[in-house]
């Protein structure tokens, strides 16, 4: 971990002296580490609210139109170790980049679905970022953003019934959407 944290303040170091380059016409792509931390209900409500982090990998691949815009599409595995629970997002990605000086900030927005089969997370995903990439070569570039994460999911509300005989009745009362918004953090490169 020592050896990888020097590894980066190093490639910031050198990135900080190149040139400030807007990314050329043509394909780009993308691979990033992603994290997203949430603080959410445990399975049966009843206890306090648990932080959680999620970690994982992205990547995206698309077309950059001229120096400023970037269209794409990508997806996103990411994994709760805590939780024992898996995200999987394909995305759409769009993406401005800027140039100040030599003061490179961007914004990105992506937006899809988690098809993951875990019920409480699974629905619309949007997730807009801000960052700086830091140039590194002729056509990579190192990425580094924070942002909210958006999941929008249908959530059903049961009634619980008990007849004389003991048994145990659930009818469904009606569905409505729940909204969960979270950090998320990215590092990573383009090329």
């Amino acid at each position: 971990m020592k050896r990888f944290l020097i590894s980066m303040l190093a490639a910031a170091a050198v990135a900080f002296g190149a040139k400030a380059r807007q990314p050329e016409t043509g394909y780009r792509g993308f691979i990033e580490w992603s994290n997203d931390y949430r603080t959410q209900k445990p399975f049966l409500g009843f206890e306090s609210r648990i932080g959680t982090l999620y970690t994982g990998f992205s990547t995206s691949h698309g077309y950059q139109f001229n120096p400023w815009l970037f269209v794409g599409a990508g997806m996103e595995y990411e994994y709760c170790s805590k939780l024992k629970e898996h995200v999987f997002i394909p995305f759409v990605h769009g993406r401005a980049d800027m140039l100040f000086g030599k003061f490179t900030p961007f914004g990105e927005v992506r937006v899809g679905y988690n098809l993951v089969n875990n019920m409480a997370d699974k629905g619309f995903y949007f997730s807009p970022n801000i960052g700086y990439r830091f140039n590194w070569g002729r056509k990579v570039g190192i990425n580094v953003g924070a942002g909210v994460s958006v999941l929008l999911n249908k959530v059903n509300s049961y009634d619980m019934v008990v007849d004389p005989n003991g048994y145990v009745w659930y009818n469904k009362i009606d569905s409505h959407y729940e909204k969960k918004a979270f950090f998320s953090f990215r590092i990573g490169i383009d090329f």
